[in-house]
């Protein structure tokens, strides 16, 4: 199906529900870049495939600062106070992982990254998955991809943690840009928002008081 106009947020929340991907395009005034995204519990080996092979850019897997806690993640940088920059944890692996790197075992170690089993002790640093940790308030706190995947995991009823991937140009040179994108999302038939109407969205519904701090669930402002 060909698109020529940005889905809108409340088919994102849906699409994210049923486990597809998308492709999250944030301001022209900000990086101008974006990035394929799916929420962690409908990651599979075929997935990270295809992200890291028709996105070529690192993969990485936004959470809640209360999920960063439970897996005690420690920031790669902690004077990075920085919004503009995002904040990166130190990389990990499933123990049961070999190299961690293959589509198999970085989807097995963000599979138990979400599983409420898990504890610090299950996984190796460094390793292969990136954590980004999402400022709390979402898109109303910060305009970034990070945060833009947690709000959409938490909108569609699922926990606060997504996969990303930067998607670069295919001229190899820098990173594709609105129009490029948009043929990118035609090619594989994928809805693209904005994280600027995310924020509208979520500005609109803002009278419910959600709080993705705690357990509460977004998913109510739908």
């Amino acid at each position: 199906m060909k698109r020529n106009h940005f889905s809108t947020i409340e088919t994102a929340i849906e699409a994210t529900a049923n486990g597809k991907v998308l492709i999250i395009v944030d301001s022209e005034e900000r990086e101008d870049e974006g990035d394929f995204f799916i929420a962690a519990e409908a990651i599979t080996p075929n997935a990270v495939h295809f992200m890291i092979s028709e996105g070529r850019g690192q993969l990485c897997m936004p959470l809640l600062p209360e999920l960063a806690t439970q897996l005690a993640l420690e920031p790669m940088i902690s004077s990075n106070r920085d919004k503009d920059q995002p904040r990166f944890a130190i990389p990990v692996d499933h123990r049961s992982c070999r190299s961690g790197i293959s589509p198999h075992e970085r989807s097995l170690t963000i599979r138990a990254m979400i599983d409420t089993k898990s504890r610090p002790e299950d996984f190796t640093r460094p390793g292969h998955v990136f954590p980004l940790l999402a400022e709390a308030g979402g898109v109303l706190s910060r305009t970034g991809h990070t945060e833009a995947a947690v709000d959409l995991c938490r909108l569609a009823g699922l926990s606060g943690a997504g996969v990303i991937c930067e998607v670069c140009s295919r001229d190899g040179i820098g990173m594709a840009r609105r129009p490029e994108l948009t043929k990118i999302a035609n090619q594989f038939d994928l809805h693209m928002i904005t994280i600027d109407d995310l924020v509208q969205f979520r500005e609109r519904k803002s009278s419910c008081q959600c709080n993705w701090k705690t357990s509460q669930s977004l998913q109510e402002c739908t």
